[in-house]
């Protein structure tokens, strides 16, 4: 076996440690709140006006976490999965829109102070609350509904990062200069040790890990094409370096470098290839302005690869051993790497395999899906479903569905089977919901988004 390969990737951490990650976030939103009771500075407020300074100190503590989390630590995603933890990302940023707006609201209910929301002749520090305010619900909306908005990625990306750093300096000034409880010493120097931790941590995340990266890049050692539009990138680390470790379907982040007048953008991909073999690869399809270009990379380009990320693989959770594999389209790429693995460690899994495509031209590597079922290795059964099938497939037709479930899944032997869908948002709910209908625990169905 090839140096460059992992055949037993490091095991997933303890589900108490999760807990551990849970309960220090929150400590941290409430420690203000926990100092502020020692520190005890008299400012004389009642008790609405201190319920509304309250609610800013404690949203605004928020706003720091979230550019934390939005960093990528592992050391956080580890036990949740990164499409998790940006699912709470996104929770937590409307949670704090919502504190700010009780902070405004009670803040001049309690001072008899109505024209701090209404006047337009107001001191500076109040404009920049107001502007921060504003730059939040702003991106708390594009957040949520970037889709039905039909905002780029890219350009969401740019400006959420833009609006993120605008809300997070002008909230400190206006806090800093406005708030009654931030004059206590104490409060002021957390105030600044913990804005200054959180900007060490994003100047980490945009500077000193793109650089890290960039000394160790990886080279395209080869394209190829799986179907119309589709194309697999293999990897290779520099000379001398390992790939990192992973485990099969999670996924890892590329910024590829091909000069050509190409892009250069940070994209996320599955991990289609497996730990038990060297190099690194992503199977790609064209579905958007930068992978539409995906075709035209070539061997030899430069590219620089952040990994791995997600819990989306089969080795978590080892007491699962009647799997079911529902993929919808591309969907199928993690599965094809824990097919692979299972292949290569003689797993003694059962797996059935439903996916879902337009067309026949659509189907990735199903030869090689075709081999590892007859291996026997693991126990395999593909099942093709067509949408728009040609005259002679006689395989399933049409879309993967509640009926399908319950025709397909036979009765699992105790607490051993697990189900894993990747697949476009609205067909994953109602697989899930329909899994949860057949009686599957919510803890044994994994789902992998499409997009973070």
């Amino acid at each position: 076996m090839d140096a460059t390969a992992h055949p037993h990737p490091a095991a997933p951490p303890r589900a108490a440690s999760g807990a551990v990650r849970v309960a220090l976030y929150f400590f941290i939103i409430v420690f203000a709140l926990l100092l502020l009771t020692w520190v005890r500075p008299h400012t004389g407020d009642g008790l609405i006006h201190q319920l509304g300074k309250n609610c800013g100190l404690v949203a605004f503590v928020i706003l720091l976490l979230q550019a934390v989390l939005a960093a990528r630590p592992k050391w956080v995603e580890r036990p949740f999965g990164l499409d998790m933890v940006f699912r709470f990302h996104k929770a937590a940023g409307a949670t704090a829109l919502g504190l700010l707006l009780l902070h405004v609201t009670l803040v001049a209910w309690g001072s008899h102070l109505w024209q701090l929301l209404t006047s337009l002749v107001i001191r500076w520090p109040v404009w920049l609350g107001r502007v921060a305010l504003l730059a939040l619900a702003v991106n708390v909306t594009a957040s949520l509904w970037r889709r039905k908005l039909r905002i780029e990625f890219e350009r969401w990306r740019r400006w959420h990062n833009v609006l993120g750093v605008l809300i997070l300096t002008f909230g400190f000034v206006h806090s800093f200069l406005l708030g009654g409880d931030l004059q206590a010493p104490a409060m002021r120097v957390y105030w600044v040790a913990a804005l200054g931790a959180v900007a060490a941590v994003y100047l980490w995340h945009k500077t000193v890990r793109p650089r890290r990266l960039r000394r160790r890049p990886y080279t395209v050692s080869a394209v190829r094409r799986e179907a119309p539009r589709v194309w697999t990138i293999e990897l290779a680390p520099s000379s001398g370096e390992r790939v990192f470790p992973y485990a099969p379907g999670q996924f890892h982040y590329i910024t590829f470098r091909r000069g050509r007048g190409l892009p250069v953008e940070e994209h996320h991909w599955t991990i289609s290839s497996t730990p038990t073999r060297p190099g690194l690869a992503s199977t790609i399809k064209e579905v958007g302005d930068f992978t539409s270009t995906i075709g035209q990379t070539r061997v030899g380009d430069r590219a620089e690869v952040d990994g791995a990320y997600g819990r989306f693989s089969y080795l978590f959770y080892p007491a699962e051993d009647d799997l079911l594999f529902v993929a919808g389209g591309i969907g199928i790429t993690p599965f094809l790497a824990m097919l692979r693995h299972m292949h290569d460690m003689d797993a003694d899994k059962k797996v059935l395999l439903l996916w879902s495509n337009r067309s026949e031209q659509d189907l990735v590597a199903r030869q090689e899906l075709d081999q590892i079922a007859a291996s026997g290795r693991p126990q395999l059964k593909v099942v093709h479903f067509l949408t728009h099938p040609g005259e002679d497939w006689q395989g399933e037709r049409g879309r993967i569905g509640a009926e399908v479930l319950a025709r397909y899944l036979a009765p699992p032997a105790a607490g051993t089977r697990g189900a894993y869908v990747c697949c476009p948002p609205p067909m994953a709910r109602d697989l899930i919901r329909s899994l949860g209908k057949l009686g599957l625990p919510a803890r044994r169905i994994h789902e992998e988004g499409f997009a973070l």
